[in-house]
């Protein structure tokens, strides 16, 4: 008797598992965050996609209960989250959720969604370089009175570098990149601490691309980039030769850099003052014998004879310079002063 009430004990526990009315799985967790400002999204499915369908109710305190999930997202026919319609300031207000199975118990959870808010990765990137020689890159988000973002670049394909950007701001400068360099620039947003700060930031927005394999650069010359180098290192090469020049031939030094006398209270001979090389001395002569020169007054013809003689001497000293000057050749009425200079 014991053993007929054992066994049927046993399939009735059976026959409640199978149709599930015991041991039933409790429905999962759900999760919900604002989307760009647009709708809430909840889901569902954070540990793999549930077993069997629920039915998802969400609504914000204060608004209608009754309305079921308007827009469901599923996995193999299996519903996983759902996009629930959103109003501008309702993210402030506590938002509830309740997941229901066919016979079990629902499940309801409450919401905070104030710092719950991750935005679409920003739009409509441009990247120019301006005329003051900086790099400038523009791009488009909502709400930009309450987004904050972070912009991040990396040159030659090297690591990234981030830079984050004030509050309400849209537009970063890069100063002064190098032409021959290749910019990789990305951009990425959150909800700002003045309109209630997010834990969450966008994704990264698709990069944009500057630099030496930019064809839109009018200005670009990757030719001159490769022979700046090389004119270069043919200055340095000239420039050793001008120096090796100037060092080693005396004379050519001299007409770049002329040596500055420095006269000493014991100079005897003028060449001392110059440091001149000794096949340019022995060609300069400078002991040649002075010459004196006097200037003559020319008188009339019949003047002569009541003019002092010792004016009207017509030959200086007698040495090589010596000059003859006829008496009558000139005419002047006037006398002149004499005077003797030396060369």
């Amino acid at each position: 008797m014991h053993f007929l009430l054992a066994m049927m004990l046993t399939r009735l526990l059976l026959l409640l598992c199978l149709t599930g009315h015991v041991f039933a799985k409790e429905p999962p967790d759900v999760d919900c965050l604002v989307v760009h400002l647009k709708y809430v999204h909840c889901s569902w499915n954070k540990e793999g996609t549930p077993e069997v369908n629920y039915t998802f109710y969400g609504w914000f305190q204060g608004a209608n209960v009754s309305s079921e999930c308007p827009s469901y997202l599923s996995e193999n026919n299996i519903n996983t989250g759902c996009n629930q319609p959103y109003g501008l300031l309702n993210r402030f207000n506590t938002f509830y959720t309740r997941l229901v199975q066919e016979n079990q118990s629902p499940k309801e959870k409450e919401h905070n969604l104030k710092t719950k808010v991750k935005f679409n990765p920003p739009t409509n990137l441009t990247v120019q370089y301006g005329a003051d020689s900086n790099l400038w890159l523009n791009w488009t988000q909502t709400s930009p009175n309450c987004v904050e973002s972070q912009v991040r670049y990396r040159i030659n394909k090297g690591d990234w570098a981030p830079s984050f950007v004030s509050l309400g701001k849209q537009n970063y400068c890069l100063n002064l990149p190098s032409r021959s360099s290749l910019y990789e620039l990305q951009v990425r947003s959150k909800m700002g601490y003045s309109c209630g700060d997010s834990i969450f930031w966008s994704d990264w927005s698709e990069p944009v691309v500057w630099g030496s394999n930019n064809s839109t650069d009018p200005v670009t010359n990757s030719s001159m980039s490769v022979w700046t180098p090389v004119l270069y290192a043919v200055g340095a090469f000239i420039l050793i030769i001008l120096v090796m020049m100037l060092l080693h031939h005396e004379r050519i030094r001299i007409i770049f850099i002329p040596v500055v006398p420095k006269p000493s209270p014991n100079l005897q001979n003028i060449e001392d003052w110059f440091k001149f090389p000794k096949s340019l001395k022995e060609g300069l002569n400078y002991n040649e014998r002075p010459c004196p020169v006097r200037e003559y007054c020319h008188v009339r013809q019949s003047d002569s004879e009541s003019s002092d003689c010792s004016t009207c001497s017509v030959t200086t000293d007698q040495t090589d310079c010596s000059v003859f000057i006829p008496v009558n050749e000139l005419d002047l009425s006037t006398p002149c002063s004499s005077s003797i200079s030396q060369f």
